[in-house]
């Protein structure tokens, strides 16, 4: 069985906060402080995921976000680099999405380092469009930040996500 199979996407708690923060220090050159991941445990509106192992409860990916009004901006999207490539990451996305539009959000909207183009591609093969650039965004190199947007589809919130 492949990285995908053996995972479940369930809500982000306490217990989920270690292999967070350590995934965020491994998958980004800017990490949060651990401060900012034990905020997103109370935040009223957020809307955070993790994909976790079935045997063992690793967390192999997280996706943190937040719903205002009908808008879901993703603030944090990462998978483990181990397990990269095998699906997580779309599943995420795709869970995140479908839970956002059961709780009314319409648009997304995620910033990604313009140098990232791996991280572009991913989000225009999930519907995203490149809709305009933050000069200067990020602090660490100064880089610029891609602000990419898409729609949400309304989803029939009685039936779960199914994987793919």
């Amino acid at each position: 069985m492949n990285a995908l199979q053996t995972c479940t996407i369930i809500p982000y708690t306490a217990k989920h906060l270690e292999d967070v923060s350590l995934m965020d220090r491994i998958c980004f050159i800017d990490p949060w402080f651990k401060r900012a991941f034990i905020e997103e445990l109370s935040a009223p509106c957020a809307l955070n995921l993790v994909a976790v192992r079935h045997d063992s409860a690793l967390t192999l990916g997280y996706c943190l976000a937040r719903i205002i009004t009908d808008e879901y901006t993703i603030n944090r999207l990462a998978v483990h680099p181990d397990y990269q490539r095998s699906g997580i990451a779309t599943s995420l996305l795709k869970t995140c999405l479908h839970r956002a539009s059961c709780q009314g959000a319409r648009t997304c909207f995620i910033d990604v380092r313009a140098g990232n183009t791996a991280a572009c591609c991913f989000y225009e093969k999930h519907g995203f469009k490149r809709i305009g650039i933050r000069n200067g965004y990020y602090q660490i190199g100064a880089e610029d930040a891609v602000l990419m947007q898409c729609a949400i589809t309304a989803h029939d919130c009685s039936e779960p996500i199914q994987p793919e």
